[in-house]
């Protein structure tokens, strides 16, 4: 999996070692590792025992490496009993990252009662992206199917084969007919699920067997968030703006909000 995922899963051993009277280690299959640092930063006390609830309930079985790491969570390739893969967002809590997600986050209906220390943030973020990624689902969105949440953990499905993701929209060769998907997931995100993206980009978006799969939906807010609007024509600009350095004939930004938001 790489350097990043060799120190994470080897960080790991040693916080379960501390924790043996959990049971851990028959279950959660990790490596060893000299890095204590990726543990204070991950893997703290109440993140494994999250993660040792979602093993008790067969949420998921072990951990693997890390899949891809961020300034707010790192996700790593998780397995269930049956064998099948998942996709394991831990989101970081002693980051302060998510203070700057306020503006988000206040405003959204759906979240009325915010509190404003980290960890509460933190467990407010993972039920938020779970429920965005439900509601794009359900509207026909093509994203990660949610399966399970619990404090800063969100268990999905893994979007790639054999525990490497799916290749991003900026790492491969696109098409006019991938641009014009794109614009369709934006609308019927806005008509369908009533979101708004908030952070899309080709970082944000994988293409895998030709189909474009939104992710990341962690930013996501309800239309009748106060900035909606400026969020849409900023994903609108960020996708635009992409697809013209690829040489690909794009839509005027003014047209593209008609037609997203046409009945």
């Amino acid at each position: 999996m790489g350097d990043i995922g060799e120190v994470d899963s080897k960080a790991v051993e040693r916080a379960l070692r501390r924790l043996d009277r959990y049971d851990r280690e028959s279950r959660f299959l990790i490596k060893r590792s000299e890095d204590y640092d990726v543990l204070e930063e991950v893997f703290d006390k109440p993140t494994l025992m999250t993660l040792h609830r979602m093993m008790n309930s067969h949420v998921l079985n072990y951990l693997n490496g890390v899949v891809s790491a961020g300034k707010e969570a790192r996700v790593y390739w998780g397995v269930r009993d049956d064998g099948s893969n998942v996709a394991v967002k831990i989101y970081l809590t002693v980051t302060a990252e998510f203070r700057r997600r306020l503006p988000y986050i206040v405003g959204d209906p759906r979240f009325r009662s915010v509190k404003h220390d980290i960890r509460s943030l933190v467990n407010l973020w993972a039920r938020k992206e779970y429920r965005n990624l439900a509601t794009a689902g359900e509207a026909g969105v093509p994203c990660p199917k949610p399966l399970a949440v619990e404090k800063n953990v969100l268990v999905m499905e893994f979007i790639g084969e054999d525990g490497k993701s799916a290749p991003l929209l900026s790492e491969v060769d696109v098409t006019k007919r991938d641009y014009r998907s794109v614009l369709a997931n934006i609308k019927r995100l806005y008509r369908g699920a009533r979101l708004v993206h908030a952070d899309l980009s080709e970082y944000n978006i994988f293409k895998y067997h030709g189909r474009m799969i939104l992710f990341d939906f962690s930013s996501a807010v309800d239309l009748a968030h106060p900035h909606s609007e400026e969020f849409l024509i900023r994903d609108v600009n960020n996708i635009n703006h992409f697809f013209i350095k690829r040489d690909i004939e794009t839509v005027p930004l003014a047209d593209v909000l008609k037609q997203v938001k046409e009945k």
